[in-house]
């Protein structure tokens, strides 16, 4: 079979791995048909050179989704433009990507991103995790609004809100400088510490829980996060971070000291509805049981 006669059959397959490609990276309807389209070219480029390559060393779909994997990358990068993601971003992977493009060259504020990324529930991000992930990258500038006479009434209304807005923000900055100190303490501890934490915040494991986990007494576990909760209040300390910042943090539904702890490369152990982590603010990691 020729290549060109490869091209042909596999049409309908190339198009669907494209679609899918766009769709796990939020592309709107005009970018996906846009992406789609190039990588229809492109593969006809150098009379089917791409297609010509493949050694069958893999299933052809399997190539073909490398493939249109790598051609997302390049046609992102000449799309975006001047555009480019931050260091930070990098570093935190392509989900940290993919919301960082959200919100600073979208538009969008982060809780329509939030609304995008999650949508439909079968999506892999979460909200925890794209808090964890917000918390760290670097500070967005605001959208530019321009506003007529017509609607001074109504943006009037709106900074009634303000009080709620600046208790908001205090809580993000305090968000901030919880999971600065936190990330700098887990890079000075060994890797069963950082699990630990991990377990305890990120999956909300109640002691017996991590003990089982990692096939240790509990009595160990409890002296290890009595040590490591006591680490942990002197780092946010040291940072700046006032007893009162924690504790409004901890109370709020919509950030919890969990949020600060940052994710493996498998990701976030998933969310929590325990509001683990009250006694950094003043106690002993006795209350854990």
């Amino acid at each position: 079979m020729t290549a060109e006669q490869t091209y042909l059959e596999q049409l309908q397959t190339i198009k669907r791995i494209a679609a899918s490609v766009a769709r796990r990276n939020h592309l709107n309807p005009d970018e996906a048909g846009e992406f789609t389209q190039e990588v229809c070219v492109r593969l006809l480029d150098d009379e089917y050179g791409i297609i010509r390559k493949f050694e069958s060393r893999s299933s052809f779909s399997t190539y073909l989704t490398t493939v249109i994997m790598r051609l997302y990358q390049q046609w992102r990068t000449e799309q975006w433009g001047k555009w480019r993601p931050s260091a930070e971003a990098r570093r935190l992977g392509d989900k940290a990507i993919t919301l960082e493009r959200l919100l600073t060259r979208d538009g969008y504020t982060f809780a329509e991103a939030v609304n995008v990324l999650t949508t439909p529930s079968s999506s892999n991000y979460t909200l925890a995790e794209l808090e964890a992930i917000y918390i760290r990258l670097p500070l967005r500038n605001p959208r530019t609004m321009f506003v007529s006479d017509d609607a001074v009434p109504d943006m009037i209304a709106v900074d009634a809100d303000a009080e709620d807005r600046v208790e908001m923000h205090d809580r993000e900055r305090a968000a901030r400088k919880i999971a600065t100190a936190v990330d700098r303490l887990l890079e000075s501890m060994d890797a069963e510490d950082q699990l630990i934490l991990q377990l305890r915040f990120w999956k909300a494991l109640k002691v017996p829980e991590i003990a089982r986990w990692l096939h240790m007494e509990q009595k160990k576990i409890y002296k290890r996060l009595d040590r490591l909760f006591l680490m942990m209040r002197r780092a946010l300390e040291e940072a700046g971070v006032e007893k009162s910042d924690i504790a409004t943090l901890l109370c709020s539904g919509d950030q919890e000291i969990r949020f600060a702890f940052p994710f493996g490369e498998n990701g976030p152990f998933g969310p929590s509805n325990d509001r683990g982590g009250n006694d950094i603010a003043g106690g002993g990691g006795r209350e854990l049981r």
